[in-house]
């Protein structure tokens, strides 16, 4: 994996585009491996205090179906080290113009008739610890298709501009009319990088094919290291089922950190 940096089309077709696309820089083993990781992970128990694992109601018999696992890093050392990769940090630095560091990491599943994912851009969901340019690579742990609700990015806006939202944080219902949505399929094992301030969004998965992927958020080291108090608000704020108090409303920060999401 990250065999090499960025070369200057990739960084042209970055600049350009505010996502790129890196293929298969996995072997065929490797692959495997990511699956079999997460394959693992999904049988992870509920453990309070430790991995997040978040839950959404089944369209097909309404119980809770698994949706989303996050702060999994500490628990895993194959995903710790590979996440956090010597080449992977050197391209997000080509990328963000100084040292990267991690913000956040998950897995959203995306299992068989799972929930979509409104349109919306990261960064205003990104602002918590004051940080203001994130970078996400999204490592496709299934083939994502659009048959299995692949993501959409909308055509580039000017860099650093937050659009206008609904009430919730997604983008304003009109103005997401108005954009241009190209649908991105991927192959199991494809990496997308993609800045926080690119419109994107998911439709739901009709079919019968997971489309699991990772989604891990790096912000500028100039803007500091907030992995640890991140997932301490987060566990505050929007904890897992496992966490949360009966009768408690957690809705007041559903915006920061269940963003178009179908967590419920």
């Amino acid at each position: 994996m990250f065999s090499r940096p960025l070369n200057d089309y990739e960084l042209q077709f970055w600049k350009d585009n505010h996502y790129l696309v890196l293929r298969q820089p996995f072997t065929p083993e490797q692959r495997e491996e990511l699956q079999r990781w997460t394959n693992e992970m999904m049988t992870w128990p509920d453990a309070p205090g430790k991995w997040m694992k978040y839950f959404e109601p089944s369209p097909l018999t309404g119980e809770k179906m698994l949706c989303r696992i996050e702060n999994f890093l500490p628990y895993h050392g194959g995903f710790s080290s590979l996440l956090q990769n010597d080449i992977l940090f050197e391209i997000l630095e080509q990328l963000m113009g100084e040292p990267a560091v991690l913000f956040k990491e998950k897995i959203n599943l995306k299992l068989a008739g799972g929930a979509g994912f409104g349109a919306h851009q990261d960064a205003p969901a990104f602002i918590t610890f004051d940080q203001r340019y994130h970078i996400t690579m999204m490592l496709a742990i299934d083939d994502s298709t659009i048959d299995n609700g692949c993501v959409q990015f909308s055509s580039p806006v000017e860099t650093y501009k937050t659009l206008a939202q609904n009430p919730d944080g997604t983008i304003c219902s009109e103005l997401e009319k108005e954009l241009s949505w190209t649908s991105l399929e991927v192959q199991a094992g494809d990496i997308v990088l993609f800045d926080s301030y690119i419109p994107h969004r998911s439709p739901t998965n009709p079919s019968k094919k997971s489309r699991r992927a990772g989604f891990i958020t790096y912000n500028r080291e100039s803007e500091g290291c907030h992995r640890d108090d991140y997932f301490a608000d987060k566990r505050r704020s929007f904890p897992p089922e496992c966490e949360r108090v009966e009768g408690m409303d957690y809705s007041e920060k559903e915006s920061l950190y269940n963003l178009g999401n179908p967590i419920r």
